[in-house]
């Protein structure tokens, strides 16, 4: 790993994962995800990468942290996928969470 981690690379290390794939063997067996990041993770990233970042605040670096977990195949954050939590901000459910 290179010494500045990718978000990818963050949210992979969070899960104990070094591949963000489901086999087709997965699939069968009914396997859905390869791991479900608490939305305390997403902030600990978020604020990792902030200065990488170009964001206003620490909601739009979470929503970035979401949008490339969205984009990791299996990868859920609070059991939902990453595009339904980015819908909860908008609609202001993590607004206590997100400080």
């Amino acid at each position: 790993m290179s010494l500045v981690a990718t978000i990818s690379e963050l949210i992979k290390k969070e899960l104990g994962i070094e591949r963000a794939k489901i086999s087709e063997e997965d699939k069968a067996k009914g396997v859905v995800s390869v791991g479900n990041l608490s939305f305390q993770q997403v902030i600990k990233i978020a604020k990792l990468k902030a200065g990488d970042m170009f964001t206003k605040d620490l909601k739009a670096a979470v929503k970035t942290v979401l949008g490339t977990a969205n984009s990791l195949t299996g990868v859920l954050v609070e059991g939902k996928r990453p595009k339904e939590v980015i819908r909860e901000i908008d609609e202001g459910k993590w607004d206590e969470v997100i400080k």
